[in-house]
Formats: C-alpha cells, sequence, structure tokens
C-alpha cells in the first residue's frame, strides 16, 4: 500500500489507495485504523460504540449527533464493501499503515471532532444519512410495484408543493385548497381502481412534502390528509392488482415514518383491509423495518413500527368522535 499523502492535509473523501480492484477513501482507512487497533478488527464493534455514544448523548442539550449519524453511515457502508471483495479492515490497515503515528492520530481524531458539511469533507454516505434515505424510500420507493404509476400523478401536485421558502399559515390555507380541488379534479368515475389507487398514493406524498415546509396551525392540511388517507385506505388495492408483499410493504414503511399523526383518532386503519392470510406477512415486515431502524439508532422509527405490530393485534374498534 502507497500513501501519496499526508493525512493532515485531507478531509477524507479522496481516495487513499486501490486494493482488490476497488479504490478506497482516507475515511476508509481511518475507519479501519480504528476498528484494528481498538476492536479487533471489528467494524460492527466499533459501530457499536458509535451508536452507544449516540443514544447516551441524545438529550444532552449540546450535544448534535448529525457526525455521529455520517460516522455510523459510512462504518456500515464499509463495511458492506469491504465483504463485498472478501476484504476485512486489516486489508486496508496493514502493519505499515498502523505504525504510522500520524495516521492514527488522524484517525483517532476523526472520530472526535465534527464534520463539516459537504462533499469535501463527507463521504457520498455520510451525506446521505440513513434517515433522509429510509424517509424518502417510504415515500417514494415502492411506485414502481404499483400498476399504475404515481409518479404521473405527482407531477399534477409538484407545482403547488415545491417552494423554496417556508409556506407561512394562510399560504398553506390557500395552498391545501388548490391541492384539495386539483384531486377533486383528477379523482372521478372515470378511473380504474389502479389509477384511483395510485392518485391517492401519490397524493400522501405531496401531502406530506407539503407538510414539511408548511405552518398548519389552523389544520386544514392535517384534516385534509387523514380524510384523504382514511379515502386511500378504502381502495380495493387486490382488485387494483397490487399483491399483498407489495401494498404491504408501502403501506408499512408509511406507518413507520409518518410524522404528522394523521391517524390521530384512526390508528387501527391502516391495516383494515389485512385478511388472516397477512398478518405474519405485515409482522414480519415491521420486525424488518424495527430492525432496520435500530441499527442506525433511528429508535423513534423501530418503536412506531413495534408500536404498529400491537396495533395490528388490536381487535377493531370505532373511531371516537
Amino acid at each position: 500500500m502507497t500513501i501519496e499523502d499526508d493525512p493532515a492535509r485531507v478531509y477524507g473523501p479522496e481516495q487513499c489507495n486501490s486494493v482488490a480492484g476497488r479504490d478506497w477513501s482516507w475515511w476508509d482507512l481511518w475507519c479501519c485504523v480504528i476498528a484494528v487497533k481498538d476492536h479487533a478488527g471489528d467494524i460492527n464493534d466499533l459501530a457499536g460504540v458509535i451508536a452507544a455514544r449516540i443514544r447516551d448523548n441524545h438529550t444532552t442539550m449540546l450535544y448534535s449527533r448529525d457526525s455521529d449519524d455520517a460516522r455510523l453511515s459510512h462504518l456500515l457502508d464499509l463495511n458492506q464493501r469491504l465483504h463485498a471483495v472478501g476484504l476485512n479492515p486489516a486489508d486496508l490497515a496493514g502493519p505499515a499503515i498502523l505504525g504510522d503515528r500520524k495516521i492514527t492520530s488522524r484517525a483517532r481524531a476523526k472520530f472526535k471532532a465534527n464534520i463539516p458539511f459537504g462533499a469535501y469533507a463527507r463521504t457520498p454516505p455520510m451525506r446521505d444519512l440513513p434517515a433522509d434515505r429510509l424517509r424518502r424510500r417510504s415515500r417514494f420507493g415502492h411506485w414502481p410495484t404499483f400498476t399504475c404509476d404515481p409518479a404521473v400523478f405527482y407531477d399534477k401536485f409538484r407545482p403547488t408543493i415545491q417552494r423554496k421558502e417556508w409556506v407561512t399559515e394562510r399560504q398553506t390555507s390557500r395552498a391545501t385548497d388548490v391541492l384539495q380541488r386539483r384531486l377533486d379534479d383528477l379523482d372521478g368515475p372515470r378511473r380504474s381502481l389502479a389509477e384511483r389507487l395510485a392518485l391517492y398514493r401519490a397524493f400522501y406524498t405531496a401531502a406530506i412534502e407539503f407538510a414539511d415546509i408548511a405552518d398548519d396551525s389552523s389544520g386544514c392540511l392535517g384534516d385534509m390528509r387523514t380524510e384523504t388517507w382514511l379515502e386511500y385506505l378504502k381502495i380495493d388495492w387486490r382488485s387494483a392488482g397490487m399483491t399483498p408483499e407489495h401494498y404491504w410493504q408501502d403501506l408499512c414503511e408509511l406507518r413507520v415514518w409518518e410524522d404528522y399523526g394523521l391517524d390521530y383518532q384512526h390508528e387501527n386503519a391502516w391495516f383494515a383491509s389485512a385478511r388472516n392470510g397477512d398478518i405474519d406477512l405485515i409482522e414480519g415486515i415491521l420486525t424488518t423495518l424495527a430492525d432496520e431502524a435500530r441499527s442506525f439508532v433511528l429508535d423513534y422509527q423501530a418503536n412506531s413500527a413495534k408500536a404498529a405490530i400491537k396495533n395490528l393485534h388490536r381487535p377493531p374498534r370505532s373511531p371516537r368522535h
């Protein structure tokens, strides 16, 4: 292995060397150095230490978890890349590297200091954090499994929801009216079940994307979201051509990542269309989502998945008024 640059002059994403036909960054090397020196070459053990640090400090006022989230994301990605080519951390951090005090000192510093934002300082896994990636997947990731593509309808709502600035309460109210009229215009008896399923699914994502940037103090957007969501759940997705595996995967991810309580007083509505044969499938999906979220220290989402399992097994009840 040849080190061409002084590690004190690099930020991390720069290429460090090539091994097994792949390029490896300085961040890769620093992670491997710490793993070999302090964790018996076990990157998962190092990742566990970072995860514990996030959990231990999450209520500390002066602690921001962003840099540790970035380190954890990179570690987990690095572990996958190493396994893909049959390498372990010692293959990158060999004796010559471990004996270089400057590299070790730099590696240790990188696991303590805040990491600046930007491509110059962060690798791709650090810039696309798990929370952002999984939230995006829940909103858009399973659209290819629909028999009618929701993206076709989502584009109809895009001009209303995409704003560069925070949306005031009055603007939110006006935009909500626009969204409702647009939905009504797109809906109707001319639509097949597959089209209606795609339309309302696209509206869910459009409305939640808008909720991210809108002041909904009046509750008008939230009320409309709940109403249209319940309408979506009434659509016969089986007759629309969806398979249980695809439908429940999409729905469970929405349930785990729903941030605005659109199901308030309708907590059991998510699984109203479930048949006996679906229960084990749904529970398995939710359990997998909980484990995935927990691995990224997304404990709120993990707990949300566990709560959904309880709702799944809870007897139906009439909505409260």
